[in-house]
């Protein structure tokens, strides 16, 4: 719930009004003539409203497509008024409306943040294609801060906008724009001319991190102004984020997002993500898994680390409810049984990887040699007597996997021996920057010139697949095309 707070100017008020009400109605408080050096707090509780109430405009900072501004009276300027009356307002009774803003509702807000916005970075993005600023012809901030005043106070411009100016045609993929996600975790205080917001920007890509955004802005010439604003990471925090919540940030990804139960995942950080159907068109395009603790996207979701007590959409729909609880319950005690497990230390985070070429590392496969880089040839006694106990332990007809907290080690059913190696999380991100690096590295390389390249994608994703057809095949694979970041290495001998 917001504090909203506004003092209002009897003198003004009591040329044509009786007295003044909160918006919901809830408390209403008498104001006349006498009272003119009083100021009347109100403090509200509002739910998401997108257009004013009665006669009461409300101040946005103007866009070029200002139909799409928060009000929908019609009204998109301070000068103006709703009653029948408004020519009859004097200049200082318009200048004094100025000087004291509306309530604002949840609604409005909201549209507020996002019009202006939307109106600062469209103002960068115009300037920078009219000048042609680049990293060959930098920008000039005097031609620039102009286009701004609208939007944002004088401080600010000349300073934090100032700054951005600078970066912001380097030619680079770095992200300017804060990408708010305004369901989840949305508030605001209005205090007099000051506004102050705080909003979620969720993690975008597998490298991401989420944010919490804090803005300010100020009543300015008869309009709200962006005077502040900071970034924090949500790295090491923890939202406890809800099914619902996640369900909203995993939304825009799709038509509908259908949730599928919740695992623990490495990529999380070893806590629990929140798994998600998305659909388009009405049909399945893919899985994703949102962290609970810093809105991460989650990709390592195998469903036998299932820990969440629901049953998943893809459960069989025949199934009673009373037949889906001890199913529920029993996966839940094979976890249990699987987590105290002796072979297994979930809380294991010891890194496995260091930093070293990949694309020569199926040369390296002698057993505790100089350039024993990914582990090749280890045993299971190998791997536990150097990393301690796996997080988790799986099995299938290949063989088993150990899972550790930056890869997995496929281990031969024949000999029991390392043959793959699986680079998850941001480790896989470190190596190389995108697609473009890897096909650098492995063209210049004399003994890659054996490998044929095939490109491929699928509902996990993009993939860059190197195949010498006998020895090894190197697997990259990220969540676009230009493969930035990466978000997954798959090293395999295939000669085992």
């Amino acid at each position: 719930m917001s504090k909203v707070a506004i003092g209002i100017m009897t003198g003004v008020l009591a040329l044509g009004i009786a007295g003044c009400s909160s918006g919901d109605g809830d408390t209403s408080k008498s104001v006349n003539a006498d009272e003119k050096s009083k100021q009347v707090v109100h403090k509200e509780e509002e739910k998401d409203v997108n257009a004013t109430e009665g006669k009461d405009n409300v101040e946005t900072t103007p866009t070029d497509n200002e139909g799409n501004v928060s009000e929908t009276s019609g009204s998109n300027s301070s000068s103006k008024n709703s009653s029948d009356d408004s020519n009859n307002n004097s200049p200082q009774e318009s200048s004094k409306s100025n000087e004291t803003p509306a309530i604002l509702k949840e609604g409005q807000i909201k549209n507020l943040l996002t019009d202006n916005m939307d109106a600062i970075f469209s103002a960068f993005n115009k300037a920078g294609d009219q000048y042609g600023w680049n990293n060959a012809n930098p920008s000039d901030f005097s031609k620039l801060s102009p286009k701004l005043t609208p939007y944002a106070t004088s401080n600010f411009i000349n300073n934090d906008l100032k700054s951005l100016a600078k970066k912001y045609y380097c030619e680079c993929d770095e992200h300017f724009k804060p990408e708010l996600n305004m369901d989840v975790r949305f508030s605001y205080e209005q205090n007099g001319n000051k506004l102050s917001i705080v909003a979620l920007e969720p993690a975008t890509d597998f490298l991401n991190m989420g944010s919490k955004w804090e803005f300010t802005y100020l009543f300015e010439d008869g309009k709200w102004k962006l005077n502040y604003w900071k970034a924090t990471s949500l790295e090491h925090k923890n939202l406890n984020l809800t099914k619902d919540e996640a369900k909203a940030l995993a939304s825009p990804y799709g038509d509908k997002a259908e949730y599928d139960g919740a695992v623990t995942s490495l990529d999380a950080d070893g806590a629990k993500a929140y798994v998600f159907r998305i659909y388009k068109n009405g049909k399945p395009q893919n899985v994703i898994g949102i962290s609970a603790t810093n809105t991460k996207l989650v990709y390592d979701l195998e469903e036998e680390f299932s820990i969440d007590d629901d049953a998943p959409a893809t459960q069989d729909k025949d199934a009673s409810e009373g037949g889906a609880g001890e199913a529920d319950k029993k996966a839940e005690q094979d976890n249990s049984s699987q987590d105290d497990s002796s072979d297994t230390d979930k809380n294991n985070t010891t890194a496995t990887l260091g930093n070293f070429n990949i694309y020569n590392e199926y040369l390296n496969i002698e057993v505790g040699g100089p350039d024993d880089n990914m582990h090749f040839g280890y045993l299971p006694e190998d791997l536990i007597a150097k990393f301690g106990k796996p997080i988790a332990i799986t099995t299938s007809s290949n063989g088993a996997d150990f899972q550790y907290s930056d890869a997995i080690y496929s281990l031969s059913r024949a000999d029991g021996k390392v043959y793959k190696v699986t680079i998850t999380g941001s480790r896989a991100a470190s190596y190389y920057k995108d697609f473009a690096t890897v096909k650098k590295v492995y063209e210049g390389d004399g003994v890659y010139g054996a490998f044929d390249l095939e490109e491929t994608n699928d509902s996990e994703g993009y993939h860059l697949v190197y195949d010498n057809y006998s020895t090894a095949r190197h697997t990259y694979t990220s969540s676009n095309q230009e493969g930035n970041p990466i978000k997954k290495i798959v090293v395999e001998l295939t000669d085992n």
